[in-house]
């Protein structure tokens, strides 16, 4: 049985499944070309996918694992990590150009899926990117069209030497919505650190 604490969610290319035959347990993401999967790892063992098996065990016994599935990545970063791994903030220093993700872990595109954070932190809207299974980007709106023309680039570029290509297009948050009960945050406090390392981006 795959332990609860060691669980946690994947967007994967729908082809995985509709190319394959693959019984790949899965949620049916609000785009097309992608699916939501689940994934464990302990430590610095290999990650393992979940079965179907292991997915009706789960349905029958652990009501809201969707949720803690989600959970696990706020509390699952290594140390000297946070929920993004790099920023590039505007040349005056007052905008977020993007966030990256290119967690230790393998799965930092499931950064993404945090939506009640993001739209705290950036009420105006962003975009999404995931130019490899293991990374993603999210870019504020009311970036400069040089700035977007950049990130484009730098997104293509990171497409192209990807190890298991996603996509080099951008997307928007609702591409990837989750319902509400699996992502809403629990009362802790690393929803509002990360949201207090984000001001600190473009502080005076």
């Amino acid at each position: 049985m795959m332990e609860l604490q060691h669980l946690y969610p994947l967007i994967v290319p729908s082809g995985y499944v509709s190319d394959t035959g693959w019984d790949l347990p899965h949620y049916p993401l609000p785009h097309k070309n992608f699916i939501l999967t689940w994934v464990s790892f302990e430590a610095d063992e290999a990650m393992t996918y979940l079965t179907r098996a292991e997915y009706q065990q789960l349905e029958a016994t652990q009501p809201g694992w969707q949720r803690v599935a989600i959970d696990n990545l706020r509390h699952s970063l290594k140390e000297n990590e946070g929920l993004y791994t790099h920023a590039k903030v505007s040349d005056d220093a007052r905008r977020v150009v993007f966030l990256a993700f290119m967690h230790q872990d393998g799965i930092g595109s499931s950064r993404l899926l945090l939506t009640p954070e993001w739209n705290e932190a950036f009420p105006n809207g962003y975009y999404l990117a995931l130019p490899d299974r293991s990374c993603g980007l999210l870019i504020p709106h009311g970036a400069p069209a040089t700035d977007l023309a950049d990130t484009q680039q730098l997104v293509e570029s990171m497409y192209d030497g990807a190890t298991v290509p996603m996509s080099d297009q951008f997307y928007t948050s609702a591409d990837f919505m989750l319902p509400a009960a699996w992502i809403t945050p629990p009362a802790t406090q690393s929803s509002q650190a990360l949201l207090a390392a984000i001001a600190q981006l473009t502080a005076p």
